[in-house]
């Protein structure tokens, strides 16, 4: 399979780095590779990479990253011969530890004990490994929401790692949503090596929320699609359920809070994480 390698340079890098990663996943990029020295302040380069029939030049320009005016981007691409994917991506993956309560591993790591949690992942490029801040805050989240008989839907799944932790926190039902093929593959495949017994995954937007209701809803997407959705998800929580919204920055978090408002959700839980920002929202009983 043929990739293109995108080649961004980015002044200054943070949080415009992380953002682009984000921004580019909901594009379909599988894979990242940057030479950030010290991404607090300096310019740096961030390598993208695509399979090439998924490259849309015109796709590139919407970006927030390239419009704002408060950094520097350009980019440039390159059509590249086949590598193994996977393996490259496997072999930088590292577990990831949420305190003592929750290790993100892969199939390849050994188990250590003193984890309540041991959750198995098979990346395979889809975005929720653990490694970015947002779902790192999400899985803080959930540890502090009883969620034990709870219905929950994990919508922008990726590759499910949420998901299995809901099942593993004793919830009898979870509905897993990603609108893109290969993170419907990955999240299916990773349910099975958990030994999951409550989780279907299924491909669609958010709409796939219209007609449910779930005592929780965990929403880790881009700012955008949040907003948007955000009247599906108030309509779709049960009255006393409890959102989890991230995957935006800290200076973004406000514009979420008012739209929750608007559709009658409480705001009620803020973390933070470096620029990454999370909001937990109730819906009042």
């Amino acid at each position: 399979m043929t990739y293109t390698e995108v080649t961004f340079l980015i002044a200054p890098a943070e949080p415009w780095r992380e953002i682009l990663m984000v921004e580019l996943a909901d594009l379909g990029y599988d894979s990242f590779q940057d030479s950030f020295t010290d991404p607090a302040g300096s310019s740096g380069e961030l390598k993208a990479y695509i399979r090439s029939d998924r490259f849309d030049a015109t796709a590139l320009e919407g970006l927030l990253t390239l419009r704002d005016p408060h950094v520097s981007a350009s980019w440039t691409s390159e059509e590249i011969a086949h590598r193994n994917w996977n393996a490259e991506w496997e072999s930088s993956f590292q577990p990831v530890e949420v305190g003592s309560e929750v290790r993100i591993r892969a199939e390849f790591h050994p188990a250590v004990e003193g984890f309540t949690h041991d959750l198995v992942i098979t990346p395979r490029m889809a975005f929720g490994t653990g490694h970015h801040a947002t779902t790192r805050m999400m899985v803080r989240a959930m540890l502090q929401e009883p969620m034990e008989g709870a219905s929950v839907c994990d919508l922008g799944c990726g590759t499910g790692v949420l998901a299995i932790l809901a099942e593993r926190l004793g919830a009898r039902q979870v509905v897993a949503v990603d609108n893109a093929d290969d993170a419907v593959d990955n999240a299916r495949d990773n349910v099975a090596l958990n030994n999951c017994c409550t989780i279907t995954v299924e491909k669609g937007e958010a709409s796939a929320l219209e007609g449910r209701t779930f005592k929780a809803i965990l929403a880790n997407i881009e700012r955008n699609v949040l907003l948007d959705a955000m009247p599906l998800i108030a309509s779709a929580l049960l009255p006393g359920g409890l959102v989890f919204l991230s995957g935006f920055t800290v200076n973004d978090r406000h514009m979420l809070a008012e739209r929750a408002k608007e559709h009658g959700l409480v705001p009620e839980l803020r973390m933070n994480e470096g620029d990454w920002a999370l909001l937990g929202c109730r819906k009042p009983i």
